[in-house]
């Protein structure tokens, strides 16, 4: 049987007090907002997004000095993130309109994709990512969505602006790439030997790749301590 939360209250949301007679009209924003406030009122913390599909979602009030709009009786269903509430519209303290709510809640998130499209190659810079919010439920495992996790991150497959990147898009920066020249050091206790090599494939910092001696020709394999030097394994 699945875990359901209840959670029956009442809570007002003022909308407005005027000095003279007007008409108003609650809109759907206003519903959904009075509804958010009863769900951090009721110790939901996250963030979240509503999806109504059931009951009405506006009124208009005409010529009221005053106006609020009124939640009550919610219930919600963590395991299905399922809700019903029921919202009537008090003007000049009589009722002006009254539904019976349902839908479902998502909690969303605050997640970083591109700004703008990056080629493969480019090396993600802060100002290249922007912040955006989707429902929690839509962020796969596979998915890299903080920007200390992007920045300083090498594109590895073309990114579009706000799409959200995943693991298989970006990597370590390649430092060193196949056939480059690089600086071998050969280094013991005792003392450090320099050469100079070409790389056989592409190396990433801390990366070990295989790398042959020019003078010697002999291959081996070494650490990418940048873009220009590579610590070989003495033998």
């Amino acid at each position: 049987m699945s875990k359901v939360l209840l959670f029956i209250s009442i809570s007002f949301f003022a909308l407005g007090i005027m000095t003279a007679k007007a008409d108003v009209s609650v809109t759907s924003d206003d519903i959904e907002t009075a509804l958010v406030e009863e769900f951090s009122a009721q110790g939901v913390d996250d963030e979240i997004e509503l999806e109504i599909f059931g009951g009405q979602t506006s009124f208009f009030v005409p010529q009221a000095k005053s106006f609020k709009l009124m939640v009550s009786n919610l219930k919600f269903d963590e395991m299905q993130n399922k809700f019903s509430a029921e919202v009537e519209v008090f003007a000049d303290g009589k009722t002006a309109g009254k539904s019976s709510l349902m839908g479902k809640y998502y909690p969303v998130e605050e997640i970083y994709v591109p700004a703008r499209n990056l080629d493969k190659g480019e090396v993600i810079q802060e100002s290249d990512l922007k912040k955006i919010k989707v429902r929690s439920t839509r962020i796969k495992p596979n998915y890299v969505t903080s920007a200390e996790k992007l920045i300083g991150k090498e594109v590895k497959r073309a990114l579009k602006v706000g799409k959200v990147i995943s693991s298989k898009e970006v990597g370590e920066e390649i430092l060193v790439h196949k056939n480059d020249k690089v600086n071998l050091q050969y280094k013991t206790d005792r003392m450090q030997i320099t050469a100079v090599g070409v790389a056989q494939e592409d190396g990433a910092k801390g990366q070990k790749i295989e790398v042959e001696n020019t003078h010697s020709h002999k291959k081996v394999f070494g650490t990418v301590i940048d873009a220009n030097t590579l610590e070989v394994d003495f033998q």
